[in-house]
């Protein structure tokens, strides 16, 4: 007889029984988003989509000043640099609404977040910095937004997994020169690359051991050597263009590394982690805009007439209902363990609110802000992660997080095209915006990591109990400290 496994308990069943989540601020964030997107963004989706079908390079900098006003650019920046403090779940919440109207253009303002993510880990030495001009560029004619550049012409999904990443064909490099790094290389498909004006970017400052150096910059777009080269004509969510980007020994400054030199593998990890659960709700969004989209048309529209009493019609729809449903439960599942269990206790710590309640102007001041950005500093930072998490929280978070990204994927395409076999050619006004879903769904099944590469995860996370090295070591090799072992809480093996 076959021995069953232990039951799971259930706050492992039910992660947000354990969150601390106000539901009435993300209901109110909800409908802000919800009112912006009806406002601003579904009446212009499918005329934004043709112009940039025409010129890729085609953006429409008012919607983004539309979103600036109601903090879209800002509100998963810290309080103490002036944003709205939001976390992985209050992202989600916003991506949803968004996405139900147009994809293409809620990108913009997701991808500005995974620029921003970075940063987040790199604790309050951030905040007075490029956070702070971002929430002040907010209130002006001319908000500035961000980029994350990760993905090169002959790696992509090898870049976001530390086993693959120490085989991946890397082609650019850092190489440190006095008062900081040159960067040379390419990076492709990057989002909102043509139009950001910073850019948190990861390459190796050795290419021969890209895992061990693995480092995140962060990149001004003005900076002498970088140059777009193109703007992608792509298929689906057009409205955010995606970019190849060069850099010819471009400089940056030591105090524009992100965190420390060589923790980027393990900082992408966790950054992955939070933003998994968003594009699973980008997806879930896409699939709930079809899903409306499809109800209105069978209700309203007088060539659907009959369809609805018809029993293949209703058993579809049934699936649509559930299979939404179930993926908004998977990404808010993993954003609210994130948030509440694998990294809440570094955000609520003590010393992070003391240092929060620092006016800024003191914080700026040349004494505090020196030891702020110092070695030091940023050691505190990594130690106060090892105090408050583990490497087998964060793992798990990244598990469920790659499970609501590869579901949420995967409904996307099944109820877009449901949609349209429903409706076939008799759907007038409404299969173009159908057609531009389906056409828009298809990148929540490849950007943050193939689902493939998302199920592996799930794989060696959930199913096998591995645990990743998520967390940067206590000690940097590159500091001329002894590097520390991984974590040694559980029992899962290390990768």
């Amino acid at each position: 007889m076959t021995t069953l496994v232990e039951s799971q308990p259930l706050s492992e069943r039910f992660p947000r029984l354990t969150a601390r989540v106000d539901v009435r601020e993300l209901e109110r964030l909800r409908t802000r988003a919800h009112r912006f997107a009806e406002q601003h963004i579904r009446p212009r989706a499918l005329e934004i989509d043709r112009h940039t079908d025409q010129d890729p390079a085609w953006f429409d900098w008012d919607l983004v000043r539309a979103g600036a006003q109601e903090g879209l650019l800002s509100f998963l920046i810290p309080k103490p640099a002036g944003g709205a403090g939001g976390l992985a779940t209050q992202a989600a919440i916003v991506m949803e609404e968004l996405c139900a109207a147009c994809p293409g253009i809620a990108l913009i303002f997701g991808a500005h977040a995974l620029g921003i993510s970075p940063l987040l880990l790199g604790g309050p030495s951030q905040w007075d910095g490029v956070l702070a001009e971002l929430v002040a560029s907010e209130r002006t004619d001319s908000p500035l937004l961000m980029a994350c550049a990760i993905t090169e012409p002959e790696a992509g999904t090898d870049v976001e997994d530390p086993d693959l990443l120490a085989r991946a064909r890397i082609t650019s490099h850092a190489r440190r020169v006095p008062g900081g790094f040159r960067l040379s290389g390419t990076k492709r498909f990057i989002s909102n690359g043509s139009v950001a004006r910073w850019i948190t970017l990861l390459m190796p400052t050795d290419p021969r051991r890209p895992v061990e150096t693995w480092t995140c910059f962060l990149i001004d777009a003005r900076s002498e050597g970088f140059k777009v080269a193109r703007v992608e004509h792509k298929m689906g969510q057009r409205a955010c263009p995606a970019a190849e980007l060069t850099l010819d020994e471009v400089f940056v400054p030591d105090e524009r590394v992100v965190g420390r030199e060589g923790d980027g593998a393990p900082e992408t990890m966790i950054v992955l982690a939070c933003s998994r659960p968003p594009v699973g709700a980008i997806a879930t969004g896409i699939a709930r805009g079809a899903y409306e989209r499809l109800q209105a048309w069978l209700a309203e529209d007088p060539a659907a007439k009959g369809l609805l009493a018809r029993q293949h019609v209703q058993l579809a729809l049934a699936n649509m209902e559930e299979d939404i449903h179930l993926a908004r439960q998977a990404y808010m599942d993993a954003a609210t363990e994130l948030d509440h269990v694998a990294l809440g206790g570094a955000m609520s710590h003590p010393a992070v609110r003391a240092l929060g309640r620092i006016p800024a102007a003191i914080r700026r001041r040349a004494p505090v802000n020196g030891w702020l950005s110092s070695p030091r500093a940023r050691d505190a930072t990594i130690a106060l992660l090892h105090r408050t998490t583990t490497e087998q929280a964060v793992t798990r978070s990244l598990g469920l997080s790659s499970m609501a990204k590869a579901r949420g994927g995967d409904v996307a395409m099944r109820v877009t095209g449901t949609a349209l076999e429903i409706t076939g050619l008799r759907a007038g006004p409404v299969r173009a915006e159908l057609e531009k879903l389906w056409r828009d769904a298809k990148l929540t099944q490849i950007y943050e990591g193939t689902n493939q590469l998302n199920r592996l995860e799930i794989y060696r996370t959930l199913c096998q109990k591995e645990t990743i090295n998520c967390l940067p070591p206590l000690h940097n090799h590159h500091d001329g400290h002894t590097q520390q072992p991984a974590s040694a809480n559980g029992n899962g093996a290390q990768r």
